[in-house]
């Protein structure tokens, strides 16, 4: 007989462990992924002062069929800077100075005082009309454009993108507006 015959056969353990590593690179990366798609979801509410309203239809978030589209005008300053008129407490002082208001819609922002910025937005907002169009040779979108203008803006602000929507067929407009504390 060999050596080997007569050797007791030697039961062998296998550790086993979960390696853990690729599944939290995969969360991180979810995670991560989720953290800058929630950003561009929030652009569509900048940070507006809405002027106060004596009454007011509250909004039950129920769009119609072809969809609303909201258009933010807010004060945007550089990092760093400040707006003396704007920063005034008093009511009946509004800045004019066009660099500092922009128009946000769908995570762009725009100038509408410069010509090629203006151009873009008209763009952007024939394609939300053309979006509402029932049929194909349509004049008039049945999309609703809701603007939420910053109680300080200049009527001019508004007053172009009023123009721009009205150009692209768009004349479903609404304006946002708060209520006053009671």
């Amino acid at each position: 007989m060999s050596k080997h015959a007569l050797a007791k056969p030697v039961d062998v353990e296998e550790a086993t462990s979960l390696n853990l590593v690729p599944m939290v690179d995969i969360m991180f990366l979810m995670l991560l992924f989720f953290m800058l798609g929630s950003d561009m979801g929030q652009r569509e509410l900048e940070e507006v002062t809405l002027p106060l309203a004596e009454s007011i239809k509250e909004d039950k978030g129920d769009a119609p069929k072809a969809g609303r589209t909201t258009i933010n005008v807010y004060h945007d300053m550089k990092r760093g800077q400040t707006c003396a008129d704007y920063d005034n407490d008093d009511k009946n002082v509004v800045c004019r100075n066009d660099d500092h208001w922009k128009v946000g819609i769908k995570g762009h922002d725009y100038n509408v005082k410069d010509q090629a910025q203006r151009d873009k937005l008209r763009g952007l907002l024939k394609r939300e009309s053309e979006e509402g169009k029932s049929n194909i040779g349509d004049r008039v979108s049945e999309r609703l454009v809701m603007i939420r203008a910053d109680g300080k803006a200049p009527y001019g602000a508004v007053q172009h993108v009023m123009n721009l929507c009205a150009e692209c067929g768009i004349y479903k407009i609404e304006t946002g507006a708060a209520q006053p504390p009671k």
